[in-house]
């Protein structure tokens, strides 16, 4: 059973890897699950509403603005999902 939810968190957290380099135009690999998003040149407000509007579309959960401003790192943000 640990062992499926671990490849369960594995998988999400490839998921917003792959949302982020596409949101972002980032080449792949270019972005690490210990990343704080935040401080990507990329990131602006419309960033944030594109992964706010991918997360809505992809997993029918809207992350209330108070908790998606506690979330720093990629990781940070496939667990609250995963835990969700």
């Amino acid at each position: 059973m640990i062992i499926n939810k671990y490849q369960g968190e594995k998988k999400m957290l490839s998921k917003i890897i792959a949302m982020f380099e596409e949101i972002l135009e980032r080449d792949a690999g270019t972005i690490n699950a210990q990343d704080e998003f935040r401080e990507y040149d990329e990131w602006d407000s419309l960033a944030y509403l594109s992964v706010i509007a991918k997360i809505d579309e992809d997993y029918h959960w809207v992350i209330p603005r108070e908790d998606f401003q506690k979330i720093r790192t990629i990781e940070d943000l496939a667990n609250y999902l995963e835990n969700k």
